[in-house]
């Protein structure tokens, strides 16, 4: 087993996520380790049965190897899962129709119509948008303005929502999901503002009594435990992140065993 083979197993031995699974399997497969890689699939797909990209390098790693009717097997549920998902060609239409992108909606209609052919909807609308053809001012398909510039400065331009509408979804259940994620500062601050808001709800106030003690016993140790984990997370990807590396260096210069 050469240098580049081991490190590959290395990487499949210790659970990479899709993308890195179907990047090392593709790579393997180019120099020709087609039953690895047919093995690989096959544990992938127990974990990731949905995942499109690693069932098509099985059927491609089935017909080079000569097993046909595998390929076709899987080649099946690859198509099952395209024309789940070919609706998102009727959307994009229906977007570029909105937009005044005519030509754009005619080729995605063009495209999803020869999955659906029955659908009389989009059939109507492909008649309708026909560059060659003007549709009446009544039947106009409306422009709608698009907001420029990225969309998070559009929702930061928008007015602030009133404070009484803010203190509607304070509640104590917003509280216990700010301690449940160790921001146990936060869930005292939004106990507070439950008191405030209602002065007799006696279960609020016994526990932001509880929680101020918490903290001043040195029990609340969250973000203590965030931190590792987040620690730990951050060195992980670093390991990946160098694999992938790696894997795009010898994908230029070749190591033979």
């Amino acid at each position: 087993m050469g240098t580049s083979d081991v490190l590959y197993n290395q990487i499949l031995s210790n659970g990479p996520s899709p993308g890195t699974l179907f990047l090392v399997l593709s790579r393997l497969k180019e120099e020709g380790h087609l039953k690895w890689v047919i093995q690989e699939c096959i544990k992938a797909l127990n974990i990731y049965p949905e995942d499109i990209n690693i069932r098509q390098l099985l059927a491609e790693s089935y017909f080079e190897t000569g097993l046909l009717s595998q390929a076709e097997a899987e080649l099946e549920k690859v198509t099952t899962q395209i024309n789940n998902l070919i609706s998102a060609y009727k959307l994009r239409a229906e977007i570029y129709a909105r937009q005044g992108r005519i030509e754009g909606a005619a080729q995605a209609l063009k495209v999803y119509l020869v999955h659906r052919p029955e659908d009389q909807e989009s059939l109507d609308l492909l008649e309708r948008i026909k560059p060659s053809e003007k549709p009446p001012a009544s039947e106009t398909i409306p422009v709608i303005e698009e907001v420029p510039g990225p969309a998070e400065k559009f929702f930061e331009e928008l007015p602030a929502a009133p404070e009484e509408e803010i203190a509607e979804i304070v509640t104590p259940k917003l509280a216990e999901i700010y301690l449940d994620q160790g921001l146990i500062k936060e869930a005292i601050n939004t106990y507070k503002k439950v008191i405030e808001q209602n002065p007799k709800d006696e279960r609020s106030i016994k526990r932001l009594e509880e929680l101020k003690i918490m903290i001043e016993v040195g029990e609340a140790v969250d973000d203590i435990d965030f931190d590792t984990a987040r620690s730990k997370k951050e060195k992980m990807i670093t390991i990946l992140e160098g694999w992938i590396d790696n894997i795009r260096e010898w994908s230029k210069h070749p190591i033979t065993a």
